[in-house]
């Protein structure tokens, strides 16, 4: 990004001031690759309870009625984790998202900011935040992934869903 947009007057500046010349179109719709890799990670690190709502009115759901002032939550790993709509929910794939026929077609099957009427109104200025941080990160430090040894995995980590300590930090 920065060889495509730096003017070449600033080749000597600091790395904020040279990221600030790359246009804010071009940090949300220019990195497919960041963009996969945000939405998996939130597609598998937020599964917990959220849309809360306290029941308007009786509502029939299925075969059970739930009455008016009853309190429902929904647990997002009903979606985010559905094999039904992700194959291998657990698996960490970003590329999923760089294919369309990977892509579930249903509505609400990604919840990350939120949906509906309604989505997350900090979205854009969030996602921009982020990619600033990971571009930041990126251009200043060199990074391998290691196991507690300090040696290359055989695999990638698999988070501990019945880890106290992450159970309550999602929620």
């Amino acid at each position: 990004m920065l060889s495509r947009h730096l003017d070449s007057s600033l080749s000597s500046a600091p790395l904020h001031e040279k990221l600030a010349t790359i246009p804010l179109s071009t940090w949300e719709d220019g990195l497919p690759i960041l963009e996969a890799c945000t939405r998996e990670s939130q597609r598998i690190l937020i599964t917990a309870a959220a849309l809360r709502r306290n029941v308007c009115e009786d509502t029939k759901i299925g075969e059970h009625v739930v009455k008016r002032g009853d309190f429902l939550t929904y647990s997002l790993a009903d979606v985010h984790l559905n094999p039904g709509y992700y194959p291998e929910p657990h698996k960490y794939d970003p590329g999923r998202w760089l294919r369309s026929d990977l892509v579930p077609d249903a509505i609400y099957t990604y919840l990350g900011w939120g949906a509906g009427r309604h989505p997350c109104t900090g979205m854009r200025m969030a996602k921009l935040e982020m990619k600033l941080i990971l571009a930041l990160f990126l251009t200043r430090y060199e990074f391998d992934l290691v196991d507690e040894d300090g040696k290359f995995p055989d695999s990638l980590p698999v988070p501990n869903r019945d880890d106290v300590r992450q159970v309550c930090a999602e929620s």
